[in-house]
This record gives structure tokens, C-alpha cells and sequence, in this order.
């Protein structure tokens, strides 16, 4: 299991978009077996997204998350650990232990179910290309030509 931690001097950086490194923990039946430091190049949501699928990290335990930057690492797989603040050393071995931690309401937040949505994307368009199929009006499918 790959355990990966916003890190700034020790602790949880709050906003994954200023994030400059990841402590990564790589854990096996329960207990710490190597740890790292990940540097991240670029800051944004894009550039930790790419960081997290390179490393195939399990789970991230966070501080603050967005909505669109949660969706796509729920797509990833991760297991989400929102609302954590501290030393990152200490939420690791929290959460090896099972001990509860954080702010797991943060997940729930925005989350809006509806039945007439067929992809369940809780109007979030970065989980799709889109709700349903796309309809081209007549007058426009006159004006394509076949091929």
C-alpha cells in the first residue's frame, strides 16, 4: 500500500494546489517499510494528479479537497483521508493504526445525487465527456457530409 501526504517542513500542507512535495509511505501488512519524498514540479491540481497515477498511490490523506480534484482521484481509486492537519509522520501511523482522524465530512460536501443522471457524476463534468448522448440538431446534420 502506497500512502502518499501533501508535505511542507513535516507537516500537512492544507491546500493540495501549493502542494511542492509528497511524503510517500509504503506500507506492508499494516507497518512502515520505506518512505520518501516526492518533489511535485509543478503546483496545481493537474500536475498532483499526474504525481499520485505515476506513483500508483493507494491513498491520500489531505486537508483541504476540492470537488473537481476529488472526483478525479476517487476515478484514480484513492482512498480519500480529507480534512488532516499536523505532522504527516503522525496521520501516516494514525492511519496504519486505524485511529480515526480528520474531517471526513468533507467529502460529503456539494455532493448532490440525481436519479436522471446516468453517469452519477453529481454534475461534475471532469468525471465524463459529458451527460448522456449528444443530440445533433437536423439542420446541422445536413451540413456534414459523409464520408
Amino acid at each position: 500500500m502506497r500512502i502518499a501526504v501533501p508535505y511542507e517542513n513535516g507537516q500537512v500542507v492544507q491546500s493540495l494546489a501549493d502542494c511542492k512535495s509528497f511524503l510517500m509511505v509504503t506500507a506492508e501488512g499494516g507497518e512502515p517499510v520505506a518512505k520518501e519524498l516526492l518533489p511535485c514540479t509543478d503546483t496545481g491540481s493537474a500536475s498532483m494528479l499526474k504525481l499520485i497515477g505515476l506513483h500508483q498511490i493507494d491513498v491520500l490523506i489531505c486537508g483541504g479537497l476540492g470537488i473537481s480534484t476529488r472526483n478525479a482521484l476517487e476515478m484514480l481509486g484513492v482512498l480519500l483521508v480529507p480534512g488532516v492537519s499536523g505532522s504527516c509522520e503522525e496521520a501516516v501511523a494514525k492511519f496504519l493504526t486505524g485511529e480515526r482522524q480528520g474531517d471526513p465530512s468533507v467529502l460529503t460536501l456539494c455532493r448532490e445525487e440525481d436519479p436522471d443522471d446516468p453517469m452519477n457524476c453529481m454534475h461534475d463534468c471532469s468525471r465524463c465527456a459529458g451527460c448522456g448522448p449528444i443530440a445533433v440538431p437536423p439542420e446541422v446534420q445536413k451540413r456534414v457530409p459523409e464520408v
